[in-house]
């Protein structure tokens, strides 16, 4: 009978434990499919303009990362994700203008636009770039 009572316990134990790991995923899960499709910026509008120099041969991925760094996004894992649903797969080198209050879509906008662009996906002539900040 202790056996039993033993081998009961373990089974609850582990069933208890299997299914805080599932909770523990699904709830990662929902949180990073959450940022994914969700459209909001770093911070509220107006948010921050910012001119991102882009070099010849950036990934997407060490494009990511750059914007995550400069504080234009939050999560470059994100980032990767929503370039793969928008299909942008490479972004040419040039000078980009960001506003950290735009979400993914409103970002790659830009970057499908190309370098030269402002934050509302007009194109803008070379002197007009500013100073780069």
């Amino acid at each position: 009978k202790s056996q039993s009572a033993a081998s009961a316990g373990f089974k609850f134990f582990k069933s208890f434990i299997m299914i805080l790991i599932l909770v523990v995923c699904a709830t990662i899960a929902v949180r990073f499919g959450s940022a994914v499709f969700s459209n909001d910026g770093v911070e509220d509008a107006p948010g921050t303009d910012l001119t991102v120099s882009v070099p010849k041969g950036t990934s997407i991925s060490q494009l990511g990362d750059m914007l995550e760094e400069y504080n234009i996004i939050s999560d470059s894992n994100v980032f990767g994700v929503q370039a793969w649903l928008y299909g942008v797969k490479k972004v040419k080198p040039g000078t980009y203008s960001f506003n950290n209050s735009k979400g993914g879509e409103d970002i790659f906008k830009i970057i499908n636009g190309g370098p030269n662009m402002n934050k509302k996906g007009e194109k803008i002539e070379p002197e007009d770039e500013g100073t780069g900040q």
